[in-house]
């Protein structure tokens, strides 16, 4: 159902969920189909413009880092309104410093997968001793598209655009009310509340509403800290020569996963047993093969292989008939370790609605440059000992040469989840610590970053949260 009035509103509600993107819908779709109402709060229009995207205006201090503005939507549907759709999962390994199990999420796995509509095939196989191959699913799911129809028409979920949340008052850590701004101001009540904000703004919010409400959310809390991205960086490029590439699958039996014959990116991932050998940050590594053409040997890693090894490009590269290599190109994507200086403060300067826009404090750590380094390290010694290839690394490995923040977009923690209130904001079950009905929803509860897209794991949870709170309100 679509509500144009702030009118239209009950004065109280079983939930509120403030934010329309993947989070939120989601959890709004699992609460729905336990036949629970609820409410979804959007401060954005169905489509996009530029005054509302106006509110997500920012200042990065730190490592470079892309307009805030340009990171996120604020409309119907998020920013899944311009993601790319790539889908995989966090590994085993990396809810080591969660207060839940990759299992905990298992059971959620087959819906997840039919919300993005993707086929959810994962796999994960040995590629050589340090690097495993796996794959990603791609989502051509828009949520605006696929889900505005489907809750205008249902009974159980309400909608009300352009209605943006300015404050939150309470006290003992019980939320009483939200107060919404729709041409006027007005105090919705409910059993819960569940913020679904997005990377930035769930932090923003609960700093916003904590500086107003000192008696509703704890002051020691670290709200705003930890935040992380996944530092994507081109890395290197060079040369696999063709027929031993070819034997070398064959031989790994994995000539079905990487298909020379068509112009594809690969992804691999360092081991577990790598990443702690080398302390490596777990990292998706893309390796990007393509045919050459008669231009690729005028390119400068290609002359200066020609200068160092001639005849090895005499005898493995080509012949007078046929291009006998491929050519390669690597980025990384990788882990950041959670810092507490990494984080969301509020600015001075406010929003049109009063609200201070934030400040992100952002940096990356030495280890990305010092792993990145590691992985290019370790397979290049892996291309030259099985003789299948060469490859030239970016100089900015092995400097202190400054280096750009290519991609990423991908805005985690800031109200991470933990057992302890010192290092964490909410608890397992995505509940703010000392408050009874406050919750947060999205990727601004991971604890650490994997190298995994996001979006995946925040359907998961988001469909975990709408278990839990049906199970709530259930046994009242």
């Amino acid at each position: 159902m679509i509500l144009n009035s702030l009118n239209e509103i009950p004065e109280f509600n079983d939930v509120v969920i403030i934010g329309s993107g993947p989070a939120g819908i989601t959890t709004a779709l699992q609460l729905e189909e336990k036949g629970i109402s609820s409410i979804i709060f959007e401060a954005g229009d169905l489509d996009f413009n530029e005054k509302s995207q106006n509110f997500y205006k920012g200042n990065v201090i730190g490592d470079e880092y892309p307009d805030l503005t340009t990171a996120r939507l604020r409309q119907f549907g998020g920013t899944s309104g311009h993601w790319g759709g790539n889908c995989t999962s966090l590994d085993s390994y990396d809810f080591q410093n969660w207060p839940i199990s990759k299992t905990d999420l298992q059971e959620y796995e087959t819906k997840s997968y039919n919300i993005l509509n993707i086929e959810g095939n994962f796999y994960k196989k040995r590629f050589n001793n340090d690097l495993d191959i796996f794959n990603l699913n791609w989502s051509n799911v828009r949520f605006k598209e696929k889900y505005y129809s489907k809750i205008k028409k249902s009974k159980k979920i309400s909608l009300i655009l352009n209605c943006p949340v300015v404050m939150m008052n309470g006290e003992k850590g019980v939320v009483h009310h939200a107060t919404f701004l729709k041409d006027k101001l007005k105090n919705i009540k409910s059993k819960y509340f569940v913020l679904s904000t997005g990377g930035i703004e769930n932090s923003r919010l609960l700093l916003w509403f904590k500086k107003n409400n000192k008696n509703l959310l704890d002051d020691k809390l670290p709200i705003g800290n930890y935040w992380m991205d996944h530092p994507y960086h081109s890395v290197a490029e060079g040369i696999l020569f063709k027929k031993n590439f070819d034997v070398f699958l064959k031989k790994r039996k994995i000539q079905n996963y990487i298909d020379t014959d068509c112009n594809y990116s690969f992804f691999f991932s360092p081991n577990k047993t790598s990443i702690d050998k080398f302390d490596l940050l777990n990292s998706s590594v893309n390796i990007g093969i393509t045919k050459p053409k008669s231009s690729s040997f005028q390119n400068s890693k290609f002359m200066q292989l020609k200068c160092l090894a001639p005849q090895l490009i005499k005898n493995l590269l080509f012949s007078e008939k046929e291009f006998n290599h491929y050519d390669f190109n690597i980025s990384i994507l990788s882990d950041q370790k959670p810092s507490f200086k990494n984080r969301i403060e509020l600015a001075s300067e406010k929003d049109s609605n009063g609200i201070p826009i934030p400040n992100l404090y952002w940096e990356r750590e030495q280890n990305v440059r010092n792993s990145s380094k590691k992985i290019i390290e370790t397979l290049a010694k892996f291309l030259i000992d099985e003789e299948i290839g060469r490859l030239a690394a970016e100089d900015f490995l092995f400097t202190n040469k400054k280096y750009l923040h290519q991609n990423g977009y991908h805005h985690m923690g800031g109200t991470r989840m933990g057992n302890k209130t010192n290092d964490s904001v909410v608890n397992a079950d995505l509940k703010v610590h000392y408050t009874k009905n406050l919750f947060i929803n999205g990727s601004s509860v991971f604890s650490t970053a994997g190298h995994a897209y996001p979006t995946l794991t925040i359907t998961q949870l988001a469909l975990r949260l709408g278990d839990h709170i049906s199970k709530l309100i259930n046994q009242v």
